[in-house]
């Protein structure tokens, strides 16, 4: 199977939004993002309905995720579970770094930067979207193999998990792959205001 996953810019109007207003809008932008994915997938996109715990509810067996940030939003929909996420690239405090891996996660990667930490988190929150699972489970996901630039193999709950990375905007894209191909949208030309 292909999947699809597509990111949109986020256009600056609107930037000064805030609170609400501001999750409402790229929540909307993601939807969009997500509707392209489904037309890409040859999904009819329904209703889309989380559960009590916030988690993507499927809709005619079809998985779907989304994740946004002020300046670039992504989604994807699938056959299988899905998860994907997004993060701009940008320091911050260092103490960070060992909440989110392990110092034996640390070995794998080419070394402990922000480059990595992002790849790390990326993938990490991906995996769990895919299983309705918060941050609060970064510890129980680990990478264990770091084999390109753009892709990850993680261990969760003893079952290993495959992610792909794309780069935008200095933003990391991370999206559960497993065995399926996955076929990048990035509308660059895209405006959604």
């Amino acid at each position: 199977m292909t999947l699809f996953p597509v990111i949109l810019p986020v256009a600056e109007a609107g930037h000064e939004l805030s609170g609400k207003e501001k999750v409402a809008r790229l929540s909307s932008i993601a939807r969009e993002a997500l509707r392209l994915s489904a037309e890409k997938s040859g999904v009819i996109l329904r209703e889309l309905l989380k559960d009590e715990d916030d988690v993507p509810c499927p809709f005619d067996g079809n998985y779907w995720s989304l994740s946004h940030k002020p300046k670039c939003v992504t989604a994807v929909v699938s056959e299988e579970k899905i998860g994907i996420d997004i993060e701009e690239m940008k320091p911050r405090a260092e103490a960070i770094f060992s909440l989110v891996a392990s110092d034996e996660e640390w070995e794998l990667g080419k070394d402990k930067c922000w480059d990595t930490f992002f790849r790390y988190w990326t993938a990490k929150e991906a995996t769990l979207k895919a299983h309705g699972i918060g941050i609060g489970g970064l510890k129980a996901c680990q990478v264990i193999w770091v084999p390109d630039d753009n892709h990850i193999v993680l261990d969760y709950r003893g079952r290993l998990f495959q992610v792909e990375q794309t780069y935008y905007r200095n933003h990391i894209v991370s999206v559960l792959k497993d065995d399926n191909e996955v076929q990048w949208i990035i509308a660059e030309d895209f405006s959604y205001c």
